[in-house]
């Protein structure tokens, strides 16, 4: 009798340890991604707004009147909200609110939205994608990178230490860009654009350009284009350089000025001294009917400057 029971008192051991074990395996195995997937009547012309925290947000227009989601869910996601009424759509990725994984995972965002919809598109540590939607964009982020295709409509792209690249299609539109240590790439644009980095590079292609404004501390800022008649340039720097080609169709009148950098052009125009003991040079003059305004600052950076792309 007593082997008996220590028989059965084995047998239950072995039971709470194998019950014990099956549901640490099927906890870790819901640590695993899950995928959502789940689609909602849209305007054509909405406005689509979308956020998630850590991973991808990847945006595509396309002819449907719908928003359609796919992702790939990180555990400590606790839902994912889709919601649409009247001509505004939400998709927003919630997290757990007491989450005590290993940290945050990433959340792989897909979202096909109609092609002339408004985007609203926020992130903190996600990186950001969109193409094919011609509406007005808002794409935000703190440390990711973001690249978008540009449409008609105006657009508005942020983030701190991410880069951002841009692509257009000579189609004009406003442009309002800016990023703290990232690098800025924005091609085959047009319209007007304002462009704003603090230690990245920023290397900027429009044709025609109307209006453009460029900022950077040290950053170097390059531009190439074609401005418009009565078209206004303005770029300055602190310590970074500054490289204008900017054909024009009536000329332009120039202001360029640097404080201990180096000043050249190609139309062999000599920079002066802007003191005769002090340091300094400037350059100013004009070029054709001078219908157009471009003015250069920087402090220590160089500038060249050209009126030919």
């Amino acid at each position: 009798m007593l082997a008996r029971g220590s028989d059965m008192r084995l047998s239950q051991r072995l039971l709470a340890a194998t019950v014990a074990l099956l549901a640490g395996a099927w906890a870790f195995g819901s640590d695993a991604p899950t995928t959502f997937e789940r689609e909602v009547a849209a305007q054509a012309r909405g406005v689509v707004e979308i956020s998630n925290v850590n991973g991808t947000i990847d945006v595509t227009g396309s002819d449907r009147a719908v928003v359609s989601v796919r992702a790939e869910l990180a555990p400590d996601v606790d839902h994912v909200e889709v919601t649409s009424s009247g001509d505004h759509t939400v998709v927003r990725v919630q997290l757990r609110p007491h989450w005590h994984g290993w940290g945050h995972e990433e959340t792989h965002l897909r979202v096909q939205v109609p092609k002339d919809s408004s985007l609203e598109v926020s992130g903190v540590s996600a990186n950001i994608t969109s193409a094919g939607v011609s509406g007005a964009q808002q794409l935000k982020t703190v440390s990711g990178d973001i690249t978008a295709e540009l449409g008609p409509s105006d657009i508005e792209v942020k983030s701190v230490s991410g880069s951002l690249k841009l692509r257009g299609k000579g189609q004009a539109a406003k442009l309002h860009v800016s990023t703290v240590s990232g690098d800025l790439e924005l091609k085959h644009a047009a319209g007007d654009v304002e462009a704003t980095t603090v230690s990245g590079e920023a290397t900027v292609e429009l044709d025609p350009a109307r209006s453009v404004r460029l900022r950077s501390t040290s950053g170097d800022l390059t531009f190439e284009g074609r401005l418009l008649r009565g078209a206004d340039f303005d770029a300055q720097t602190v310590s970074g350089d500054l490289k204008v080609r900017a054909a024009s169709e009536d000329g332009f009148q120039f202001e360029a000025a640097s404080l201990t950098g180096d000043i050249s052009d190609c139309f062999n125009v000599e920079p002066e001294r802007t003191s005769e003991y002090g340091p300094g040079h400037k350059l100013n003059g004009a070029r054709g009917q001078g219908s157009g305004h471009v003015r250069l600052k920087t402090m220590s950076g160089e500038i060249e400057l050209c009126d030919r792309k």
